[in-house]
């Protein structure tokens, strides 16, 4: 329900601000009027709240069937709420809640008629006496869908729209918020937020500016980029995925049916999110923002927490865009870029993208920036700080890379594994080691005898090429299971010589490799 902190016809009025086109399916006059009739028999505020929510409801029905109050009939009430269980995230089509929706639209008709707005006022008690029957739901299934007797309403149903709406998505999103920050905030995620938190604070702690920038937004900014494009060590999720999958799959030990059936659909909705830079190219009449995103050019619209007085010129937004790409998350950064910074940046990010599709042919910008989120902020925070950074000049043989299958049971593999997760490796960087020992293997043409040492001598030229562990050669000996030194660099630079591994190898960089180069 809407938060009770904040009037119900503060409500109304921001429902009507926002797009004076719903006064042609409800006047805001009425609205308001039928609440305060309501009030005046003594219903509570939760009860006014829970009726506005069902007066909203009509409303979107209303419009998306291009229908008009006065026109309905019962099945148009019926076909109202089959639509509404569909694409209202909020809403059930069960007996009770049902039953209290007709009898809020049954006031409100006879509110109208009263007015002399419409001439009938019998509509939502007729469709009532079809639908709930002898204390049981008819017609309408759970999902909106229709029962096997009725399943012919469904060839005139109204149409279901792109994404589901949520009725009041800041204050679930404010709920389920402060859910996330207590499930990952437990001692199993320590190690996790230690890891985000350098790669956030930690590897520009020279710059002092974006240090003080960010203490003074507190930690918002760091869990927008934790929850949405961290990812974590054991898994390689985002932690917004992992949740979603340990609290909303019935095949998870963390199952939560009553917390599923209420955070499902918009935990769905936030995990499509994705991190975006984008620049406003004018303004909607109802408040929103035309955008153009400035690496793929892609067109969307926006509702976003600036005002349109505010300075944009050469100014370059960064946050998360979700729900069907025109909403966003709460914390936006909005830099200042000049043009020509801006050309380098861009080239800089186009370069750093080519490096990576080495890896990933694959890859799109968006697909590009999931795997990179930390590279692209801090990027953008440096330019936009003038700091003078050096062109993206590096080259590679290795320009039409083929990855070679893994074969995920080979002993070398195996010990890999074993060798790399107690030491606390990101499981994307175990992978990039996989990858790496199995375009060996192939080339390779003996029996392998001894895992153990050709295991060491992969995992060492992983953290070489990469050069972001403070790890000495005797230190790698000693996570790989005590390998003696000169047989670990003896297996290693075969591996080397016959991969033609480079620094910075293209083929087995991580997020930090890539940053590192960016930064050189």
């Amino acid at each position: 329900m809407n938060n009770e902190k904040d009037n119900v016809y503060d409500l109304v009025e921001d429902f009507y601000a926002h797009d004076e086109g719903w006064n042609t399916l409800l006047r805001q006059e009425y609205a308001e009027g039928f609440l305060r009739m309501e009030a005046w028999k003594g219903k509570k505020n939760s009860d006014l709240y829970r009726s506005w929510d069902n007066l909203t409801m009509l409303c979107l029905y209303l419009g998306s069937a291009e229908t008009f109050l006065g026109d309905m009939n019962a099945d148009d009430f019926i076909d109202c709420i089959a639509w509404c269980g569909r694409n209202i995230s909020e809403f059930t089509p069960d007996y009770k809640n049902t039953q209290d929706f007709l009898e809020t639209c049954d006031g409100l008709f006879k509110y109208l008629k009263g007015k002399n707005a419409i001439s009938n006022d019998t509509v939502p008690g007729t469709a009532a006496e079809i639908l709930l029957q002898e204390g049981k739901m008819n017609i309408i299934l759970p999902d909106g869908s229709f029962d096997e007797a009725n399943a012919e309403r469904a060839w005139n149903a109204t149409p279901d729209i792109p994404a589901k709406i949520f009725l009041n998505i800041g204050e679930r999103l404010q709920e389920l918020l402060e859910v996330l920050h207590r499930f990952f905030e437990r001692e199993y995620f320590r190690l996790d937020l230690d890891r985000a938190a350098f790669l956030y604070y930690g590897i520009l702690m020279g710059y002092e500016d974006e240090k003080k920038d960010s203490i003074e937004e507190t930690s918002e900014c760091f869990w927008d980029y934790f929850l949405f494009d961290y990812h974590l060590l054991r898994s390689d999720k985002r932690p917004l995925e992992f949740f979603y999958e340990r609290t909303c799959l019935p095949e998870s030990d963390d199952y939560d049916e009553e917390f599923a059936k209420r955070n499902r659909d918009v935990l769905e909705e936030l995990c499509k999110a994705r991190l975006a830079i984008f620049k406003i190219d004018s303004y909607t009449d109802d408040g929103a923002f035309y955008c153009t995103d400035w690496l793929s050019g892609e067109k969307y619209t926006l509702s976003l927490p600036l005002e349109e007085s505010e300075d944009l010129n050469d100014a370059i937004l960064l946050g998360h865009i979700f729900y069907n790409e025109s909403m966003i998350m709460n914390y936006v950064s909005c830099l200042k870029i000049g043009k020509v910074a801006q050309k380098r940046l861009f080239n800089t990010l186009k370069s750093c993208k080519e490096w990576y599709n080495i890896q990933d042919p694959a890859a799109d910008w968006e697909a590009f920036i999931a795997r990179n989120p930390m590279l692209l902020r801090h990027m953008v925070f440096l330019y936009s700080a003038f700091v003078n950074l050096n062109n993206f000049n590096y080259e590679t043989e290795h320009k039409n890379y083929l990855p070679t299958e893994i074969d995920y049971k080979d002993r070398v593999i195996l010990r890999i594994r074993q060798m790399m997760e107690p030491y606390h490796f990101a499981e994307r960087d175990i992978k990039l080691v996989i990858q790496l020992w199995s375009d060996f293997k192939v080339k390779f043409c003996r029996e392998v005898r001894m895992p153990d040492i050709w295991a060491a001598g992969a995992i060492f030229d992983f953290i070489k090429t990469n050069g972001v562990y403070n790890y000495d050669d005797e230190k790698i000996a000693e996570l790989c299971h005590n390998v003696p030194l000169d047989v670990m660099r003896r297996m290693a630079k075969e591996i080397w010589v016959t991969l033609g591994i480079e620094k910075h190898d293209p083929r087995y960089i991580n997020e930090e490799g890539i940053l590192l180069m960016a930064l050189s």
